[in-house]
C-alpha cells in the first residue's frame, strides 16, 4: 500500500507541477492579452484559445493535488462524530463514492479522448488550436484521480484517519 501511494503521490506531484505551468501561463498570458490590447487594440492571437484549455488542465490535473492534501471542500458533520470501526466505514464508504463518480466520468472521458487523438481534433478561434491533447489529459487526471480515492477508500477501512475540525486549512497543534 506504501509503494501504490508513493506512486500516486509521485502523479500526483506531476500533474500538480503542470497545472501550476498551466495557471502561470493564465496569470501571463492573459496580462500580456490585455496590455496588447491596451496599447494595440488587437488581442493576441491564440491567448484566449490557450486561456479556455488551461483551465481544463488545471481542474483536472490538478485535483489530485488538492487530494493529496485533502484541500477538497468536504462536510464532515457525520464523520467528526464517529470514532473507530464506524469511521472507518463511513470514510471507506464515502471515498470509495468518490472514485465510483470519478470511474464514471473516467470512462465516458476516455472514449471521447480516443475519438479526438484519431481525428486530430481541434477548435477554431483567432487561430486553429488543437485540443485532442485536452482531452487525452481529462481522462488521464480523471483516471488516476479515482485510483487515488479508492486507494484513500482502502487506506480508510485499514488505519483510521483523524478528522480536522477546522474550518480553514488543516493545522497541527
Amino acid at each position: 500500500m506504501n509503494k501504490t501511494k508513493k506512486a500516486l503521490k509521485l502523479v500526483s506531484d506531476v500533474f500538480g507541477v503542470v497545472a501550476a505551468l498551466f495557471l502561470a501561463f493564465l496569470m501571463f498570458g492573459i496580462t500580456a492579452d490585455v496590455v496588447a490590447r491596451a496599447l494595440t487594440g488587437d488581442p493576441i492571437s491564440g491567448v484566449f484559445e490557450m486561456s479556455e484549455l488551461s483551465l481544463v488542465m488545471i481542474v483536472f490535473l490538478g485535483a489530485m493535488w488538492g487530494q493529496q492534501d485533502r484541500a477538497h471542500i468536504r462536510v464532515n458533520i457525520l464523520s467528526t462524530r464517529l470514532s473507530g470501526l464506524p469511521h472507518r466505514i463511513a470514510m471507506g464508504f464515502a471515498w470509495g463514492c468518490g472514485a465510483l463518480a470519478l470511474l464514471m466520468l473516467a470512462w465516458p472521458a476516455t472514449q471521447e479522448a480516443i475519438y479526438s487523438i484519431s481525428i486530430w481534433e481541434f477548435r477554431w478561434g483567432y487561430i486553429q488550436v488543437p485540443i485532442w491533447w485536452t482531452k487525452a489529459g481529462l481522462a488521464l487526471g480523471l483516471w488516476f484521480a479515482a485510483m487515488q480515492m479508492a486507494v484513500h477508500a482502502i487506506a480508510a477501512l485499514v488505519e483510521d484517519e483523524p478528522e480536522t475540525t477546522t474550518t480553514g486549512p488543516a493545522t497541527e497543534a
